[in-house]
């Protein structure tokens, strides 16, 4: 292997025929390092490792990776298809169990320390799965002193519109 697109192929292959220590022992070999390069080649290594690991904590091959290195019991476990390389790795500490996509639902603090672009899917998203109400309530409270009034009530009148039922509960 000397390119990432068959690299790739084979790995998509192997990770979903569940043969995660083929796919680890070739991980170590195509792995670059992290960091900058060696300026210098030694005479006979005519092979350089090209294949960059993801950054993220919880990436897969991180994670095998780390298994094998630190955990052999639980990458045993993986390669046996005993238990999935994410749940291994949170049973060996590795990443913490349950952390939820914003830190949880009622964590003000977490929630204002998120970026920006991370605080704004949040609230988007909260306003998707509250109810009418709740969605009238933000806007009343929250928009319309900067927008001007009357935006909470054509709101209302909207949602009633679509569902088609009475006002909203």
């Amino acid at each position: 292997m000397r390119a990432l697109a068959p690299l790739r192929a084979l790995r998509y292959a192997l990770l979903d025929a569940g043969s995660f220590a083929f796919w680890t022992e070739i991980l170590e070999r195509v792995a670059r390092q992290r960091g900058r390069p060696r300026k210098k080649l030694v005479n006979d290594e005519d092979f350089v490792p090209f294949y960059t690991l993801p950054t993220a904590a919880t990436a897969r091959d991180r994670l095998l990776l780390a298994l094998k290195r630190h955990h052999p019991g639980h990458f045993k476990a993986v390669c046996e298809c005993r238990i999935s390389p994410r749940a291994a790795a949170i049973e060996a500490g590795l990443i913490a169990a349950g952390a939820s996509r914003y830190g949880g639902a009622c964590n003000i603090k977490l929630a204002a320390a998120l970026g920006q672009r991370a605080q704004g899917r949040l609230l988007c998203d909260l306003f998707k799965v509250v109810s009418g109400n709740a969605q009238c309530t933000l806007i009343a409270r929250a928009i319309e002193p900067r927008l001007g009034f009357g935006l909470a009530e054509r709101w209302r009148e909207d949602l009633v519109r679509s569902s088609g039922s009475s006002p909203v509960e």
